[in-house]
């Protein structure tokens, strides 16, 4: 599974602001997660991951969480991109 793929995943699952479950397209986190695969290397941590993530979705969705909120998420994508080694 690509990065890119293996991002997407967890950003959907993720369904930030319930969007997906709320009938949003399919694609609504495409971007998101084409523009966090971008950015993440093997060499980052999983708090590395959650600040990326944190970044692209307050800047997106004009918000100021804290990079906590999305470590669980980020640790679902470092596991798996560590995984594919």
């Amino acid at each position: 599974m690509t990065k890119y793929l293996i991002v997407k995943k967890y950003i959907d699952e993720m369904d930030y602001f319930s969007l997906l479950s709320g009938g949003a397209p399919d694609d609504e986190f495409d971007s998101e997660s084409q523009e966090i695969s971008d950015k993440i290397t093997d060499a980052h941590t999983v708090q590395d991951i959650a600040s990326v993530i944190a970044d692209v979705f307050n800047r997106t969705f004009n918000n100021n969480v804290a990079a906590s909120f999305f470590a669980d998420c980020a640790g679902k994508i470092y596991a798996d991109l560590h995984v594919q080694r």
